[in-house]
């Protein structure tokens, strides 16, 4: 099994500074990741072992010198070490979850919160922007990165997803929690 946190983890340590400075080298090497993975997954070569591992790194190389990049940044070095271990280990077609649980830790690290919304119709940006304000304070977090999915099944209204936890004030979790009241279940 894949340990994406563990991975991502192993990235954010070694991309190092201040914590303005290592979301910056972050980022950095988070884009290298996501150029990488859309450039194997088009070509639909299979990337593993080590030979194919030093190639792609050669590549990798070679693309960042051609784009004036000459090797000061912790945050790219770190992921192309990880994307050649990745390849070598028959692991790439991970860097997906990888890059998710990277996103999702460089959000903890600045203190946003990150919100799934369900609802069952696109919400207006006022109710956004409140919802945005009331969850920052709430959770008392610099900010609220929201993440709205329609979900018509649910009549009416939204869920707040956060983490675990979900908060329902759609209808049909209305109706849901209705009918077992009325039914003892």
């Amino acid at each position: 099994m894949f340990a994406a946190k563990r991975w991502a983890e192993a990235f954010i340590l070694a991309c190092e500074g201040d914590s303005k400075e290592l979301v910056h080298q972050c980022e950095a090497g988070l884009a290298l990741f996501k150029a990488a993975f859309n450039s194997l997954s088009r070509l639909r070569l299979p990337a593993s072992g080590s030979a194919a591992a030093a190639e792609f790194n050669g590549f990798l190389g070679r693309s960042l010198q051609k784009c004036g990049y000459e090797g000061a940044e912790n945050g790219v070095e770190s992921a192309r070490a990880i994307i050649f271990l990745l390849i070598q280990h028959s692991l790439f077609q991970h860097t997906g979850l990888l890059i998710d649980e990277i996103e999702d830790l460089l959000l903890k690290k600045q203190n946003i919160l990150t919100v799934l919304l369900d609802c069952a119709e696109k919400p207006d940006d006022d109710f956004l922007l409140n919802l945005r304000n009331l969850l920052k304070k709430r959770e008392n977090v610099n900010d609220a990165r929201i993440t709205v999915v329609l979900m018509p099944e649910l009549i009416g209204g939204y869920r707040i997803n956060i983490g675990g936890t979900r908060e329902d004030f759609s209808v049909a979790g209305q109706m849901t929690r209705m009918k077992r009241a009325l039914t003892g279940v």
